[in-house]
């Protein structure tokens, strides 16, 4: 993190608003790939055998419960949950699983990273037809990809949010991807407001549970209607939302 912000000093300017973007579900349309790999790290690496067919709906499945997601690991408990047939209809109740679950957390988390770092090792091709960027959005990234203020701020690793936008064209100083990883996102964004100088920001994510607890500064949270979220969070009118016509308005 202070090698990051560090390089960022030097060219952000003082006062200047930062723009925060999510990865998944803002940037890239990572379910595929979420799909395949959390299948592959649930049957074949925790299980130890080979991965069933996908079933009639089961990858539907996967998307409806894909919302409750917070972590990489969390996709391999939507894995177990659709292989026992768990029925999961909140978040409070798929958070129950998790905390229930007798220390697999972590142990889902690295398997799910091991499955991943292994398909982009043996198929790349493969793997980047899986992580395909929102039109609309990878367009207006394409043109202000060198702007020093824009950021992704993302649980997902670094590395892998680099190579899918490299592979699409689009400039990102590594510097500029942040990984978060277990710590609220608005008190990460407090901390790079802080040490960049910043007064104010805007910050789009597609999970409105991450918009909560509110920040120092002035921060315009911004719920992505693209990305993996319950039509609930929408129309309830809780969150500000902001769709891909508008999204870069949103964030000049």
């Amino acid at each position: 993190m202070k090698r990051r912000t560090s390089l960022l000093a030097k060219v952000s300017p003082a006062g200047r608003a930062l723009v925060f973007l999510d990865f998944d579900g803002v940037v890239c349309d990572s379910l595929p790939e979420c799909y395949a790999v959390s299948r592959e790290a649930y049957y074949g690496l925790y299980l130890g055998g080979a991965a069933p067919g996908p079933g009639v709906g089961d990858e539907h499945g996967f998307r409806s419960l894909r919302p409750f997601v917070r972590r990489g690991g969390d996709y391999l408990f939507i894995q177990m949950c659709l292989h026992r047939g768990i029925d999961v209809g909140s978040q409070e109740a798929f958070d129950a699983i998790v905390r229930g679950s007798r220390g697999l957390e972590g142990t889902f988390h690295e398997l799910f990273y091991r499955a991943r770092r292994e398909l982009l090792a043996v198929d790349p091709e493969r793997w980047y037809s899986l992580n395909p960027l929102f039109p609309g959005i990878a367009d207006v990234l394409s043109r202000r990809g060198g702007d020093p203020d824009l950021l992704i701020l993302s649980t997902k690793e670094a590395d892998f949010i680099g190579k899918i936008l490299g592979r699409n064209g689009i400039p990102w100083d590594a510097a500029r991807i942040l990984c978060s990883g277990k710590e609220r996102k608005l008190l990460y964004i407090d901390r790079v407001m802080d040490e960049l100088g910043a007064d104010r920001a805007v910050f789009v994510d597609d999970q409105p549970d991450h918009f909560k607890g509110g920040s120092a500064h002035p921060v315009r949270c911004l719920l992505a209607d693209w990305g993996y979220v319950l039509p609930e969070w929408v129309s309830c009118g809780e969150a500000e939302t902001v769709s891909p016509g508008g999204f870069e308005a949103a964030i000049t």
